[in-house]
């Protein structure tokens, strides 16, 4: 079944051209004398169905898919026609889409550095969740969204452990430097960024020197913010979550003012409740609100505010296993592992400001600025396990941290043609600062003595001596100062190549409680990418790329010997071969990829060394397939060999990395009946391979496997869309154990049972 909507345009003479985005699916468009037909093919995604008749895609289909002409010229409002220009009328358009397209994912994606491009056409790994697939999933946290991406490997969950975090190809994600909102560093030390502000979060896996600056190689998870829409938006969405946490969500959007020049996009958050943990609580208020105003139809100035609050109950910084193994998860008592006294709070706040200019029907300008706040006050217990019997010790660390970001970035983007050679230039420079802020206190430096327990036995454990560290001192602050330049060379319509290059001033300072500066680091490095891409056909991309990067040195924690000891920067060096091909009902990618990083670790002594690499060498692919109109499948696999090499210690020289498995396998299927189109069934399931917890491989993980059913129904009460979803993660209820940093593990969360109903108003 198509469905048809008329769109009447309206030129001047001068207007040679017009960009159309469109929002969903098979697309073709044609004049109504039929004299020109242009047809698009849709990507279709496979968590996502058409959620209603195309008729109403002006109010906000739930993926938009941008879809830029070759022929057609670049988003803009119409230039004043001279005088002896008289307005044309063209024919009326008409639209059709068909019923049964889906939407794959966004089809672009910010490259830092690069721009934005679409992600079919970028020699490196990446993956975009929208926010309406975001819902479909449940997501709370990144650890949501990327759950059925093989190379993501869980490292610990928001519901027990203080912060949601992750693994990419083995490799953790950075959460002071890889964690960015608008291409920008933000502050995301063991803190979960709210979903609901955002209208899409992009992982781009790998190393990404020249693209964002210094960053770990896990890759860069980057929040694009909700920003103005075009049409009115209204949603309210009421959300539940067992054993009896409820979640209110609102998002407004539009414009106003004369000629629209006005925009704004609010969202409002609040949840509060038992969690299905023992002893867990979580509350949560967010608030976000991003404007434009169209100076001109060249300029737009932008701005954005952001504010955050959670605090969790019950939550648990790990365990370390000294003694008898890893216990067996499915006996831990888990309602004993959390005391009263633990609880984690995050609150964070940020404000940003641009300026985008057109400066030609090639070239674009752009200039902003970040200043992010991160404060985080942790109150949660370390539990020692000491023998084979599961009895421990408890420990529990109170105090606060924070940190201050602030960024600015100018870049200019354009096209030019040297002959027939085609080349495609970014030229930028950006400053950040990075200030953290911590506490000289008992309670992070030592922390404080609970008493003792036991894994298979509820045990209560309280100090009346515990206070809060808040007396903070400057820890630390880095500067980074950066120029960068690319070109994409497009020798023929198959072939291009990518040359880039970023140098950064790189300067660290680390101050004791006096502010004296106990240790200091500079560095001044060159940052090259190269890449080579053949387009195989429109839709699909062969390439090979060569990326270098810098991320921060490691520092000791307050549980090594030698804390707190820090080190210089490490250089990573990344290699892969890929294909990435997107079309109507199938698509696919494949990276086969090595990286070699520095290596920094807790030695068998209880002292944290940097020293020798981490090579990390593995497949990484995924693909999707519309069976039929009602069956669409999903699924994804990862083998990695992940080992030490050219280390000092013979502990530790040709061991597996900690934390990364050898192999992940994913897959999910959607059922959209026909019979009953509103109706979407899912079911998923996720198998990780066994990991080592630390350097020295004396202790491991198991494997596990965890399943996640899902229902979405979509139908109208008194004339509006409303949108009812339901689910159960961790269908089974398996217990496992997640591992992070190289010493501790932390506990899986529980079947919990999902629900929420949005409309549109």
């Amino acid at each position: 079944m198509r469905s048809f909507f008329t769109i009447r345009l309206t030129v001047t003479r001068s207007q040679d051209a017009v960009r159309i985005i469109l929002v969903r699916g098979g697309v073709s468009l044609s004049n109504s004398n039929n004299m020109q037909n242009l047809s698009i093919a849709g990507r279709p995604a496979f968590a996502r169905g058409p959620r209603r008749a195309p008729s109403l895609l002006s109010a906000g289909l739930l993926v938009s898919v941008g879809l830029t002409l070759s022929t057609l010229s670049s988003n803009g409002w119409a230039q004043a026609a001279p005088a002896s220009d008289a307005a044309a009328t063209l024919p009326a358009v008409k639209v059709s889409a068909s019923k049964d397209a889906t939407v794959a994912q966004a089809d672009t994606v910010s490259a830092g550095a690069l721009g934005s491009r679409k992600q079919v056409d970028t020699p490196f790994s990446t993956h975009v969740v929208t926010s309406d697939e975001a819902q479909d999933l449940f997501a709370t946290t990144a650890n949501d969204l990327f759950k059925y991406d093989p190379a993501v490997s869980i490292s610990s969950d928001n519901a027990l452990a203080e912060n949601s975090m992750f693994n990419v190809r083995g490799m953790p994600i950075d959460t002071l430097n890889s964690v960015k909102v608008d291409g920008q560093s933000f502050p995301s030390w063991d803190t979960d960024l709210s979903l609901e502000p955002f209208e899409q979060v992009e992982l781009l896996k790998g190393l990404s020197g020249f693209m964002y600056g210094f960053g770990s190689p896990g890759g860069i998870v980057n929040y694009v913010l909700k920003r103005p829409t075009d049409t009115p938006y209204r949603s309210f969405t009421l959300g539940y979550k067992s054993a009896g946490v409820f979640t209110e969500a609102l998002d407004l959007g539009g414009r106003f003012g004369n000629d629209n020049r006005f925009g704004y996009r609010l969202n409002l958050v609040n949840e509060d409740g038992n969690t299905a943990e023992p002893n867990g609580h979580v509350r949560r208020q967010v608030a976000s609100l991003a404007l434009d105003f169209r100076i001109t139809p060249d300029l737009t100035w932008t701005a954005d505010a952001f504010y955050q609050k959670r605090k969790t109950n019950g939550t648990l910084f790990g365990l370390g296993i000294g003694a008898g193994g890893i216990p067996d998860a499915s006996k831990i008592d888990i309602a004993g592992l959390t005391q009263p006294q633990n609880y984690y709070q995050t609150e964070m706040a940020s404000f940003g400001t641009g300026l985008d200019y057109r400066l030609s029907e090639n070239w674009h300008a752009s200039l902003k600025y970040r200043f992010a706040k991160e404060n985080r006050t942790n109150s949660d217990s370390f539990l020692y396990v000491t023998d084979t019997a599961g009895n421990y010790t408890n420990t529990l660390y109170a105090a606060m941290t924070r940190y201050f970001y602030q960024n600015v970035d100018a870049m200019v983007q354009g096209q030019f043609n040297t002959g027939s050679i085609k080349h495609d230039v970014v030229v930028g420079a950006g400053f950040q600062t990075q200030t953290s802020e911590y506490s000289n206190s008992t309670g992070w430096n030592m922390g404080y003595a609970l008493g003792t327990g036991n894994l298979y036995n509820t045990t209560l454990l309280t100090n009346s001596e515990v206070s809060m560290g808040s007396d903070l001192y400057r820890q630390q602050r880095i500067t980074q100062a950066a120029v960068y330049a690319s070109d994409t060379v497009q020798f023929t319509s198959r072939l291009s190549a990518l040359l880039g290059v970023r140098y950064t001033q790189y300067r660290q300072n680390v101050y004791d409680t006096t502010a004296a500066v106990t240790s200091q680091y500079s560095a001044s490095p060159v940052t090259p990418t190269l890449a080579l891409m053949f387009k195989t056909d429109p839709y699909s991309t062969l390439y090979t790329s060569y990326v270098e990067s810098l991320e921060q040195g490691g520092a000791a924690s307050n549980t090594n010997l030698n804390y707190p000891a820090t080190y210089g920067p490490m250089r990573s060096k990344q290699y892969e071969i890929g294909f990435k091909t997107d079309h109507a009902k199938w698509g696919a990618n494949v990276a086969l990829f090595r990286v070699d990083q520095g290596y920094n670790y807790t030695n068998v002594s209880n002292y944290f060394v940097q020293n020798g690499t981490k090579r990390y060498t593995g497949v990484d692919a995924s693909g999707w397939l519309a069976l039929t109109n009602e069956w669409r499948v999903m699924g994804g696999v990862m083998w990695l060999d992940a080992k030490a090499v050219d280390v000092d210690d013979p502990n530790i020289d040709g061991k597996r990395v900690y934390g990364a498995p050898r192999f992940t396998v994913t897959g999910r299927i959607e059922y959209n009946p026909a019979y009953l189109r509103p109706l979407t069934l899912a079911f998923g399931g996720k198998y990780v391979g066994n990991q080592a917890v630390n350097a020295a491989n004396s202790l491991f993980v198991p494997s596990y496997v965890t399943y996640d059913l899902s229902g979405r129904y979509e139908t109208k009460i008194a004339g509006e869309d409303v949108t009812f979803r339901a689910g159960i993660n961790n269908l089974l209820n398996r217990r496992y154990w997640t591992t992070a940093w190289g010493s501790f593990v932390s506990p899986s969360p529980t079947r919990t049972a999902v629900a929420s109903a949005t409309l549109l108003f």
